[in-house]
C-alpha cells in the first residue's frame, strides 16, 4: 500500500480528541458530546462493528459493518429517518429542505434538484472555480510574511466568493446569506432535543441563529421570482437552475417557500467540505514525504501553469491526497437516525423508536475495517486497494440514496483549488498551538488552526 520511500517509523500522532477507555453513562455522554461528539467515542467503537448502548431516552446502535451501513442508509433507508433534533434545526421556513424532509418530499425534492449540481453543471462552473482560486492565491500572497493565520478563517473568503458565484453570479445581494448560513447551526444547544407542542414552539424562536435563517427568505424570494421572470436575462446560476427545475417524474416544480428551504439547506451544507482545506495543509506539513510527491506530480502534470478543467483528473496523487484527509477528518463525522419499524441488521434486532448510528469518524479509524487506521497513507486510495474495500467502509458524504448533492461540487473545487495553491504556498502550523478536530453536523478545527504560509518561489 504504501511505497519504499514513505517511511512511517517517525509517524507523527495525529490530532484527535482522546478517546476514553470505556462507555460513558448518561451524564457522561450529555457533559462530553455537547462540546465535542467525537470525544464521547470510546475504544470500544474502533474495535466492534456492532455496539448496542442504553441510555435513559432508549436504546442506541453503532453500526460501524458495512453490511450493516448499506442496510440502514441504502437498502432500507426509509425506515432510518434522521433524529428530530436535526430535522428540527433545518426546518426554517415550510421545512421541506432536504435535511429536514423524509419520504415523498424528500424524493420529489430530489429528482427536481439532482440534474442541477449534476457532474455536467458542476464541470461548466470549473473555470470559475479556478479563477477564484487565483483569486484567493493573490490574497494569500498579500498577506504579512510569517505572520500566524487561521487558515479556516482565511478560507472562507474563498468559501463565501465561490458559493456566491456558483449560486448567484455576480449577484452580490446573495452574500448575506452565504456568510450567515455558513456558520449555521453552530453548537446545539439543550433545546434542541426537547421535542416540543406545537403550542410552544415561540421557544424556537429564541436562537439566535435560526431567527437570522428565516430572516433571509423575503431577500431569497426576490431572487428566485426574478429567475423564474420569462423576460430574466440574467446568467444560468444555480438559483436560475433551481428556479427552472422540475421533477423528472412528473414535472412538478418546486414552490417559492420550497426552493428558499432549499437554498438555505444547500448554504449551510456548503461551508462542511471546505474544512477540508485546513486538514490538508495540517497533513502535508505533517507529511513532508507527501507535500514532495504532490509537488512533483504538479511540476509534471502543470509545469507552473493554472490547470484546465481537462487537467484534474490527471493530478491522480493529489485526489488521494484529498479522499485520505476525508477518510482522517470526515467532513460528516456523525449521522444518527431513528428506526420508526423493528428491523434486523447484520443480525442485530433493532426495535422500533430505537436509536441508529453511523459515524463515519469511527468507520474510517476501525481497526478491523483499515490497516493502522490512525496513520495517514494516500495509498490506501490507489485502485488496487480501493477495489478491494467495501465502498460503505469509506463515506465522507455519506452514501446511498441521501449522499450530498454537492459531493461532485466539492470534490472539484477541492482540487481545483489545491491545483492552483499548492504551486504556490507552503503551509506551516504555528509551534505550540493547538489543533482539536471538533464536530457536530461537521467537523472543523475547535479553536482553529494557525499557520503560517510560505511562497514556494520556484521551488520543487
Amino acid at each position: 500500500m504504501s511505497t519504499a520511500n514513505e517511511t512511517f517509523d517517525a509517524a507523527p500522532t495525529l490530532a484527535m480528541p482522546s478517546r476514553p477507555g470505556r462507555a460513558l453513562s448518561t451524564w457522561g455522554l450529555l457533559r462530553v458530546g455537547l462540546r465535542n461528539t467525537l470525544a464521547a467515542c470510546d475504544d470500544e467503537l474502533f474495535e466492534e462493528l456492532f455496539v448496542e448502548r442504553r441510555y435513559f431516552w432508549g436504546r442506541f446502535f453503532v453500526v460501524n459493518d458495512p453490511d450493516g451501513i448499506k442496510r440502514v442508509l441504502q437498502d432500507n433507508v426509509d425506515n432510518y429517518p434522521r433524529v428530530d433534533a436535526i430535522r428540527r434545526v433545518f426546518e426554517f421556513g415550510s421545512g421541506t429542505g432536504m435535511l429536514s424532509a423524509e419520504g415523498d418530499i424528500w424524493r420529489h425534492h430530489r429528482r427536481a434538484l439532482n440534474p442541477t449540481m449534476d457532474h455536467r453543471a458542476v464541470m461548466a462552473e470549473t473555470p470559475m472555480l479556478i479563477d477564484l482560486a487565483q483569486q484567493m492565491a493573490s490574497y494569500l500572497a498579500a498577506l504579512p510574511a510569517g505572520v500566524p493565520v487561521n487558515v479556516g478563517e482565511e478560507f472562507t473568503h474563498l468559501l463565501t466568493r465561490t458559493t456566491g458565484q456558483v449560486f448567484a453570479g455576480d449577484d452580490r445581494e446573495i452574500d448575506e446569506m452565504v456568510q450567515h448560513m455558513g456558520h449555521y447551526p453552530g453548537r446545539y444547544g439543550f433545546l434542541d432535543f426537547v421535542p416540543l407542542p406545537r403550542w410552544a414552539r415561540f421557544v424556537d424562536h429564541f436562537r439566535k441563529s435560526r431567527r437570522e435563517a428565516r430572516a433571509l427568505h423575503p431577500v431569497l424570494a426576490r431572487m428566485i421570482e426574478a429567475r423564474r421572470d420569462p423576460g430574466y436575462t440574467g446568467g444560468k446560476d444555480l438559483l436560475w437552475r433551481l428556479a427552472q427545475a422540475r421533477d423528472r417524474q412528473n414535472g412538478e416544480e418546486l414552490s417559492g417557500a420550497e426552493l428558499e428551504d432549499e437554498v438555505l439547506t444547500l448554504g449551510s451544507t456548503s461551508v462542511t467540505s471546505l474544512q477540508v482545506y485546513s486538514w490538508l495543509w495540517y497533513l502535508l506539513a505533517a507529511h513532508p514525504w507527501a507535500e514532495a510527491k504532490l509537488h512533483q506530480e504538479l511540476a509534471e502534470v502543470l509545469g507552473g501553469r493554472v490547470p484546465t478543467p481537462a487537467e484534474l483528473p490527471r493530478l491522480s496523487y493529489l485526489r488521494k491526497l484529498v479522499d485520505e484527509a476525508m477518510r482522517l477528518y470526515p467532513p460528516l463525522p456523525i449521522m444518527i437516525r431513528r428506526a420508526l419499524s423493528d428491523d434486523t441488521v447484520c443480525g442485530h434486532a433493532i426495535p422500533r423508536r430505537s436509536y441508529v448510528a453511523v459515524m463515519p469518524w469511527v468507520v474510517h479509524r476501525h481497526r478491523r475495517l483499515w490497516d493502522d487506521p490512525d496513520r495517514f497513507d494516500p495509498e490506501r486510495f490507489a485502485p488496487e486497494p480501493v477495489a478491494a474495500r467495501s465502498r460503505y467502509a469509506y463515506l465522507p458524504f455519506s452514501v446511498g440514496p441521501h449522499i450530498c448533492i454537492g459531493a461532485t461540487l466539492a470534490m472539484i473545487e477541492m482540487l481545483a483549488t489545491m491545483a492552483v495553491l499548492a504551486q504556490r504556498f507552503r503551509f506551516r502550523p504555528v509551534p505550540g498551538a493547538p489543533v482539536e478536530p471538533v464536530a457536530w453536523t461537521s467537523l472543523r478545527p475547535g479553536s482553529g488552526l494557525m499557520m503560517t504560509v510560505e511562497p514556494r518561489g520556484n521551488a520543487g
